[in-house]
């Protein structure tokens, strides 16, 4: 990790950094291409493309993504996905999608000024946090992030990397979907593999042609790592992973203790394997707001009496599970190479 370090920079602000950061600095006009200073405090987190840094602009606290260049070498790719994320962001406004508030170039690269996510990835908190989590918690998040993807969805984008890594979380755990570098838009015919083995849809791991509904499934697999506090087929290979999703048809076993169970249905109809026989975001949603004001109502009930998930998943499960295989239909071509990210 970085030390504190006084480096100075103007960002360019867009029209809805401009707005957020002007509730904290009057001085800025809430106007597209505005400048503020950022001050660069010191290095939080690297990644094989980018580095991350925490800063402040305006007395705010803002997370700095730095492309990662390497002299005498072509970064082609990563450019790319870094003025994608920026295009598409910049088009965004949701409170359960992490803000852009502008652009900059800071240690001789291009960077993008993010607000800052206080409390870490989802990730982090299901598989590396000894923090209790309770259903309510549990359900919140996922409802939070439905929404900011049924969002995406009515934007036309497609986010093409749903997974609980680029979910970030605030102080109080309020989620937010990050990380649009690999994002798309509506309209032609999308083919490529891209995303993550283990939450991708079985039409993007074999090539054939996809949609938004291939975010769908990939919050299929969130929402059962949620409910789990799991890794997908986590001790298998990505690729055995992928093989068993796209050709198998298996999904992980569903064994949600209650008041999660709730969330058994929506799940299964989330990761069909027939991209038309998924429910619409829209629908996801709906639903996931009847089951989180259930559980929430159910916790209000008890009050303080609420179930630690952790436990109770430990002694629901009594040993290995199987995968569960979906109907089977015609074979399908098995995924060939893996994506960069696994």
């Amino acid at each position: 990790m970085g030390s504190a370090m006084p480096m100075k920079t103007p960002v360019i602000l867009g029209t809805n950094g401009a707005a957020a950061i002007a509730s904290a600095d009057p001085e800025i006009k809430a106007v597209p291409l505005q400048t503020a200073e950022l001050i660069l405090l010191g290095e939080v987190g690297s990644g094989s493309g980018s580095s991350v840094w925490r800063g402040r602009v305006a007395g705010l606290d803002v997370a700095v993504k730095v492309l990662k260049t390497t002299p005498g070498t072509s970064n082609k790719d990563a450019l790319r996905g870094f003025v994608q994320e920026a295009r598409i962001l910049s088009q965004l406004c949701h409170p359960s999608i992490c803000m852009l508030y502008g652009t900059c170039m800071q240690l001789s690269s291009p960077a993008l000024v993010f607000e800052f996510m206080a409390g870490g990835s989802l990730f982090d908190l299901l598989h590396n946090s000894p923090a209790e989590l309770f259903p309510s918690t549990l359900s919140r998040i996922a409802l939070e992030v439905a929404s900011g993807v049924a969002y995406l969805h009515q934007q036309e984008v497609i986010h093409r990397d749903v997974k609980s890594a680029n979910v970030l979380l605030d102080a109080d755990l309020h989620a937010k979907v990050s990380d649009f570098g690999i994002s798309t838009t509506f309209g032609p015919e999308h083919t490529a593999e891209t995303g993550t083995y283990r939450s991708m849809a079985p039409e993007v791991l074999t090539h054939h042609p996809y949609n938004e509904m291939c975010d769908v499934f990939s919050f299929g697999v969130l929402l059962w790592e949620i409910g789990h506090i799991e890794i997908p087929f986590g001790s298998d290979s990505f690729l055995q992973a992928a093989f068993a999703v796209a050709v198998e048809r298996k999904r992980p076993p569903v064994a949600l203790p209650p008041p999660l169970g709730a969330l058994a249905p929506l799940i299964q109809a989330c990761w069909q394997h027939e991209p038309s026989d998924r429910p619409p975001m829209s629908r996801v949603l709906t639903e996931l707001q009847a089951i989180e004001a259930q559980i929430r109502q159910l916790e209000e009930r008890h009050a303080g009496g609420g179930t630690c998930m952790r436990s109770a998943i430990r002694s629901l499960r009594a040993g290995p599970m199987p995968a569960q295989r979906l109907p089977s239909a015609e074979p399908v071509q098995a995924p060939q190479a893996p994506p960069s990210a696994q």
